[in-house]
């Protein structure tokens, strides 16, 4: 499924060119769109009909499309995928690069913080009590 959307935003960079009217680009843009499902095809193109990319990176746990922060179960299944995910917020297609997929497996290791206490305080003094006079 990786596969499928790099696929889809090999053919968005390439519709969002400014000439999209060369042969060679034109043979391309057709390879690519053979290769998506229709159902997929159909939501990538409404999204372009309106103007908007179809095809978000998610950089550092965030859609770079919509800038919300994406599920951490979805993000776990971007890591190794088996389907086609969607962001929440703006449903386009969701896309995580190689180098983030290294980094989120291999987080990189952050020094152990020393907490500092604070002195315990010594209990109050007991002060024997004074015997009762007699009255």
């Amino acid at each position: 499924m990786r596969t499928l959307v790099e696929n889809l935003f090999a053919l968005q960079k390439l519709m969002l060119q400014p000439d999209p009217s060369s042969p060679e680009r034109q043979a391309r843009i057709d390879e690519l769109r053979k290769l998506a499902p229709a159902p997929v095809l159909t939501h990538f193109d409404r999204l372009v009909t309106r103007g908007r990319k179809s095809v978000a990176l998610v950089r550092h746990g965030v859609c770079t499309e919509c800038h919300i922060r994406v599920p951490v179960g979805t993000l776990a299944s971007l890591i190794t995928p088996h389907d086609v995910y969607l962001c929440d917020s703006c449903s386009c297609y969701l896309l995580l690069p190689s180098d983030e997929v290294s980094a989120t497996l291999n987080p990189p290791k952050d020094p152990p913080v020393v907490r500092r206490t604070r002195a315990k305080k010594s209990p109050p003094a007991v002060v024997p009590a004074a015997p009762a006079a007699d009255l």
